[in-house]
């Protein structure tokens, strides 16, 4: 009997205590999605998130004005992230370039 992944791995994660680990990885692999959801195409490939401590992600911007213009936008990113992994489990974005 063939079972699908997508059932498999959340189990797994829950079991092993990991899947605080799978959410907050979950930035990193959709943040390109959830920025176009959000502000729209212009606004994809000028972001990336690049380490999460401490309640903070970090997030490199391709240029200052790019940074700005995010930081402008931070409130829309942290409630996308806040209901992705947890609301006391991030408290701010520090956008760098």
């Amino acid at each position: 009997m063939w079972i699908d992944l997508k059932r498999i791995i959340p189990q797994a994660a829950s079991r092993l205590k990991v899947k605080e680990g799978l959410e907050e990885s979950e930035i990193f692999t959709q943040w390109d999605e959830q920025i176009s959801g959000c502000f729209g195409q212009p606004f994809v490939k000028k972001s990336k998130p690049v380490s999460f401590k401490d309640k903070t992600l970090v997030v490199d911007c391709l240029n200052s004005s790019w940074a700005c213009e995010f930081n402008l936008r931070q409130e829309k990113i942290l409630t996308w992230l806040r209901k992705k992994i947890g609301r006391d489990k991030i408290s701010k974005i520090r956008f760098i370039s």
